[in-house]
Parts: structure tokens; C-alpha cells; sequence
């Protein structure tokens, strides 16, 4: 398990989702940004658009509409991501 990406989505409401992913994507004010292990750190604003969450095989297994928010990719291989 140490190749997934263990990500977690919190909304106003509170948590949407957390778990270990292959690969998400996320509509950053910069253009769409992909995250995989071993990513560089960063903090990005997203705009709006869908965060999508790839599963083994690269399969879509869910999507979620934002308007705004932030994405944090942590140095410990974690990808937290804060959605309006």
C-alpha cells in the first residue's frame, strides 16, 4: 500500500472522504493538478471545477464539484484538501 496516496476531503459539513488513492486530481487556479506518493509539498487554491479520485488500475471511483477552496500536499505523503 505504501505506492497510494492517502487523502482525505473535508467540506464545510465535515469530512467527504478519506482513504488511499492512486492518483487525484485537483482544478487548481493554476490548471488541473494531478497528485500522486511522493509528490513535492505544496498548497494550491482551487478553482472551480471537480476533484477526481483514482483508484487501483486508474479507475475513477468518485468525483466531487467545488467552487473554491485549497489543496495541501504534505511532505508525510498526505493530500488534504479543503472544499467550499
Amino acid at each position: 500500500m505504501s505506492d497510494l496516496l492517502k487523502t482525505e476531503i473535508i467540506s464545510p459539513s465535515g469530512e467527504l472522504l478519506s482513504g488511499n488513492f492512486s492518483m487525484v486530481v485537483v482544478p487548481s487556479i493554476a490548471g488541473d493538478l494531478g497528485v500522486m506518493r511522493g509528490h513535492e509539498a505544496v498548497i494550491v487554491a482551487l478553482r472551480e471545477g471537480e476533484v477526481l479520485i483514482y483508484g487501483e488500475k486508474e479507475t475513477l471511483v468518485k468525483s466531487f464539484a467545488v467552487k473554491s477552496g485549497f489543496a495541501e500536499v504534505q511532505d508525510s505523503g498526505k493530500l488534504l484538501v479543503l472544499i467550499d
